[in-house]
């Protein structure tokens, strides 16, 4: 991965966030993270990040209905929605470019990103 990209993962847990950012800060020049949607997008403003990493089930709403939000901000934004949930169909519908389900897996996040870099 191209250390110049930038990554905002979107957790309420943030022990999930803290080891997300642990494992991504190599690979990437901004990792920040978001316990809720509204932060969220706000550091997507700002941020203009090139993947996102996006729990569906957030205290203030669902990923899935925040994913053309965050595009709008960048359409070239590589969005990872995860849930625990089989959202797969709704998340790529939604908008996602991919769906993951729980638990998290780091190596297949990671290839996810990759053939996300290369599109």
């Amino acid at each position: 991965m191209e250390d110049h990209r930038s990554l905002l993962i979107v957790d309420d847990e943030e022990d999930v966030c803290l080891l997300l950012k642990r494992s991504f800060q190599r690979e990437f020049k901004t990792v920040e993270s978001a316990n809720l949607l509204e932060e969220a997008l706000l550091i997507a403003k700002r941020l203009r990040p090139d993947i996102l990493l996006l729990d569906n089930n957030l205290p203030d709403g669902l990923g899935l209905n925040f994913v053309e939000k965050f595009k709008s901000i960048n359409p070239d934004m590589y969005v990872i929605l995860f849930s625990a949930m089989d959202l797969h169909r709704e998340a790529i519908v939604a908008g996602a470019d991919i769906f993951l389900g729980k638990p998290l897996n780091l190596g297949v996040i990671r290839e996810v990103m990759q053939r996300g870099e290369s599109q």
